[in-house]
């Protein structure tokens, strides 16, 4: 099921999946977050996979966020990920 946010300064809308959705919960209410963690508990995969998942969510959130006009900006740094 996708989820609608809305830049309520432009009004601009864009839906993101369940995954991305959780993924950007996740971020707001922790600020940083290890790639290990989003494997495990948002995607429920082991931690030992080696994937690119997280760091697709990641680029297409980016997209999303981008296309709102939003101010919000996330950054991937080693195993690491953190919301400005």
């Amino acid at each position: 099921m996708e989820e609608k946010i809305i830049n309520t300064i432009t009004y601009k809308e864009v839906f993101l999946t369940s995954a991305e959705k959780e993924i950007l919960i996740l971020l707001f209410e922790r600020q940083k977050i290890e790639k290990n963690f989003l494997l495990e508990n948002v995607l429920k995969l082991k931690k030992e996979t080696e994937t690119k998942t997280i760091e697709s969510h990641l680029t297409r959130i980016r997209k999303k966020l981008l296309s709102i006009n939003s101010q919000i900006e996330i950054i991937s740094k080693d195993n690491k990920i953190f919301l400005y």
